[in-house]
């Protein structure tokens, strides 16, 4: 074969094409084995190459919302933990109440308990710390019932004997002091109970110019009308009593020349708190005043003339006979019991001072005590202790921080495990009274309240927890099909790969021999 002018045969030139492309596909073939890839640019597969691209942006946005899926799971797993101390520590507190009963019970009673000692929570600035009992024994009451019991509650004038001092008709008495302050037991009232006084010169059998009756009570509620106090019948007399929310204190005159009725003296009070109350009645200045917790609630003016005789006897914590309302009179053998406990009554042939009565007020309130047990005071703090440690990359679920996982990339699903405070404050728990086998009563309630919260607590997490496990499985399961469906897409099968490339530089090699044998001398020249 010969070459004229410079042009290929055309045998020759479909040859010498035949290898040039298969080098191309060596050289494509070589590039895939060397990285891997099948497409390696947008340029090789742009369909598959940007497909590729986000499935593997997804898979690496997923990839990072595992390192929050993780630290949710340690930040849960951190509080499992601290209801589990918790628990514990609990335990430990239920153990020194219940002991601490048994004591109580057996006859020990304080200050014989151990581990017990007596704190002040509460101090008033205004009071001496003076108690009530020897305020009032100094300025002289003509009777004083502290209702501690009937075998002589009664502080009397010399010469003027209360006869007789008091009957029971139902009360209670030796129930919890009122105060803390020098408070003695006090006389407990259910409904039904009263306490009757019998006439006598210095309250209610002769004229009197001035007088003063003071209290202290706690009602257990303060809707229906109840009775604090009755002297009197149905032309005059004196009443303290508790009305639909409020404390009233009222007076009526129908014996003397100039006539009064229905004095209306109020003002709201709260169940379950104690109240000092007191009134008085001057002649002199021609006054009638109430009182609460010492400050003088209302006054009304009435005629310079004493207080007329009033029969028949005195009823404390119902009536005894006849009473005076604000809106009337009520006639009733026994009726409108108080549901609570009084103490300190406390009767005066003289008008005491607002000065006075209110340094009695501040007396029950001068000092505010508890004996509480140190040992379980110690538990209470570690509580507080083990919450504040129960921490975690600065979430601490038991301290009331919230806990948000974000599940997808865009953040649309989240699981929120609520936190909770579970200091003891939190749980409930107080430093309560441990020479009363009552508040004792109540520490076991309370400790078992808390124990209760805290493992239902616990179970929530344990909920929370398996739930963000699962999502975590699902989300590596996830970020493994978006992987595999990436490389489905622009990976090299490197068998297939190599296969080609043999078949490739056969195909070459036969193309080039091809060329020598028909190319003769010129093959040379061509290549």
């Amino acid at each position: 074969m010969t070459v004229s002018s410079g042009v290929l045969p055309p045998i020759l030139r479909n040859t010498l094409l035949a290898i040039n492309a298969a080098q191309r596909g060596i050289d494509k073939t070589t590039l895939r084995l060397a990285t891997g890839l099948k497409v390696n640019s947008a340029l090789d597969n742009p369909q598959n190459y940007f497909n590729a691209e986000s499935l593997s942006n997804r898979a690496a946005d997923l990839s990072r919302l595992l390192d929050g899926i993780n630290i949710s799971v340690r930040t849960i797993e951190e509080a499992v933990h601290g209801t589990e101390a918790i628990e514990k520590l609990l335990d430990q507190a239920e153990a020194i109440a219940l002991t601490t009963r048994e004591e109580l019970q057996s006859g020990v009673g304080f200050p014989d308990l151990s581990n017990v000692e007596q704190v002040i929570t509460n101090a008033n600035e205004l009071g001496d710390g003076t108690p009530l009992s020897t305020l009032i024994t100094a300025d002289a009451p003509v009777a004083y019932y502290r209702l501690n019991d009937l075998a002589g509650p009664a502080i009397e004038s010399t010469g003027n004997p209360l006869t007789p001092n008091g009957v029971n008709d139902g009360a209670t008495f030796g129930q919890p002091p009122l105060y803390a302050n020098g408070g003695d037991v006090s006389a407990g009232f259910n409904g039904t109970g009263r306490i009757r006084l019998g006439n006598s010169v210095l309250i209610n059998s002769a004229p009197l110019a001035q007088k003063t009756v003071e209290l202290v009570f706690n009602a257990d509620n303060v809707i229906p009308r109840q009775i604090l106090y009755d002297e009197g019948d149905l032309t005059s007399g004196f009443t303290i009593y508790i009305d639909n929310g409020f404390l009233r204190i009222t007076a009526e005159d129908d014996a003397g020349l100039n006539t009064f009725a229905d004095i209306n003296i109020s003002a709201p009070i709260s169940a379950g708190q104690t109240y000092h109350v007191a009134f008085t009645f001057n002649q002199l200045d021609q006054t009638f005043r109430g009182y609460l917790d010492g400050v003088e609630i209302g006054q009304v003016g009435v005629f310079n003339e004493p207080f007329p005789v009033h029969g028949p006897n005195i009823g404390i914590g119902g009536i005894d006979n006849n009473v005076q309302f604000h809106d009337g009179e009520a006639a009733a053998g026994n009726g409108l019991n108080l549901n609570g406990r009084i103490s300190d009554v406390a009767i005066y042939t003289r008008a005491l001072t607002g000065a006075e009565l209110l340094s009695h007020a501040q007396a029950i309130n001068d000092a505010e005590y508890i004996y509480v047990n140190t040992e379980y005071d110690t538990i209470l703090n570690q509580i507080d202790a083990l919450v504040e440690d129960a921490s975690f990359r600065g979430i601490n679920l038991l301290d009331g921080d919230d806990l948000l996982t974000y599940f997808n990339e865009d953040r649309s699903n989240t699981l929120l495990t609520e936190g909770v405070d579970f200091t003891y404050l939190g749980l409930g728990l107080d430093r309560f009274n441990f020479t009363v086998a009552s508040d004792v009563d109540s520490i076991l309630d309370d400790i078992r309240e808390a124990r209760n919260r805290v493992r239902r607590y616990g179970g929530t997490l344990a909920t929370d927890i398996s739930i963000i496990k699962i999502r975590n499985d699902f989300t590596r399961e996830t970020i493994t099909h978006l992987k595999n469906g990436a490389d489905d897409l622009i990976v090299a099968d490197q068998n297939e790969e190599g296969a080609n490339l043999l078949a490739l530089q056969t195909r070459q090699v036969v193309a080039t021999s091809v060329l020598a044998l028909n190319g003769g001398g010129s093959s040379s020249v061509l290549f």
